[in-house]
Parts: structure tokens; sequence; C-alpha cells
């Protein structure tokens, strides 16, 4: 009889241990999901959080073209004139520069352009020379009185590489300009 209590006490013992693992494996299988849930969730935050910052980032960077577009003027010269266009899709700015040498004849560049830092940086500027004559026409060729009128344009160069230095007063400096005529030009903002 002391035999069968025992072994009735060790079936018991064992059913009992084997109740016990079974609920500390629920509990574990419970605490696994939860772990997996916090863990997914806490992605969730993280992901969430970082494309905001990009979104953040982007709308500074989309912020500071739209502050530089506007009508400038060159403070040096007096003839100059840049007209800056905000691509914010693009996160460009579009400058055109006019140089008036005479009320017939005038030089643009247009350039798109990246910020780097404290510079407006480019190197698809186009220049073209303009000259209107009143001897010509529309299709270039003189009329019989003279008084035809017309423009001749010549493409002097295409590839131009150079940047703008924006001041901290928000002037823009034209420094590295692929040519002289370019060089020492400030321009000041005159309008948005």
């Amino acid at each position: 009889m002391k035999k069968l209590s025992i072994l009735m006490m060790s079936v018991v013992m064992a059913f009992g241990m084997m109740i016990a693992f079974a609920a500390c494996a629920e509990t574990e299988g419970q605490d696994t999901e939860q772990t997996k849930a916090v863990a997914e969730e806490e992605t969730a935050d993280t992901d969430a959080e970082a494309p905001a910052e990009e979104q953040e980032a982007d709308a500074e960077a989309v912020s500071e073209y739209v502050d530089l577009a506007g009508e400038y003027q060159d403070e040096v010269s007096q003839r100059a004139t840049a007209t800056v266009i905000a691509n914010t899709e693009a996160q460009i700015v579009n400058i055109t520069v006019t140089w008036s040498t005479s009320a017939s004849e005038s030089t643009e560049w247009t350039m798109s352009a990246v910020k780097e830092g404290n510079q407006l940086v480019y190197s698809d500027c186009v220049k073209r020379s303009t000259f209107m004559s009143e001897d010509l026409d529309d299709e270039g060729e003189g009329d019989e009185d003279g008084m035809g009128g017309g423009a001749e344009e010549t493409v002097e160069y295409e590839g131009g590489s150079g940047s703008f230095e924006i001041s901290d007063d928000g002037k823009l400096l034209w420094t590295g300009a692929a040519d002289e005529d370019c060089t020492g030009c400030v321009f000041v903002k005159i309008s948005e």
C-alpha cells in the first residue's frame, strides 16, 4: 500500500508539474506576444518619427528656397538685375541675370542653382547677348524705311559654372562665375 501511495503521489506531482509547465509556456507565449507587440509599436513610432523629421527638413529646405525668391539689383554697377524663382519641388532656384550695356544691347545669364551651405551653386549657365537694331525687321533683315526694328540673339556659351554666396543680410555675391563680367556683382533684394 505504501508503494501505491508513493506511485499515486508521483502521478499527482507529475500531473501538477505538467500543469505548471503548461501555464509557464502559455504565459511565456503571452509574454512573447506582448514583447512582439511592444517592439512593433516602438518600431512604428520610430518609423513615424523618421518621416516626420524628413518632412520637417524638407519643409525647412523649401522655405530657404522660397525666402531667396524675388527681384534683385546689383548695388555695384546698378546695371544688372537678377530674378530668382524658387522651384520647391526640385529644391532649386532658377536665376536670370540681365545686364543692360545700352538701350540696344543686353546680356542675359540663365541658370539653376542648388543651395549648398551659404552658396547657390550652378553648372548649367547659358549666356546670351541680344542686340536690338532699328534697321532690322523681325526676321533680322532691314526694311525700306529702316524702321523695322528687330533683335539678334547670340548664345555666347552653355554649361557655365559658378556660385552666388548668400551673405548674412540676404545679399547675393556672384563669385565663382564662368566669365569676368559676372564677378563682383552684389545683388540686393528689391522685391519679393
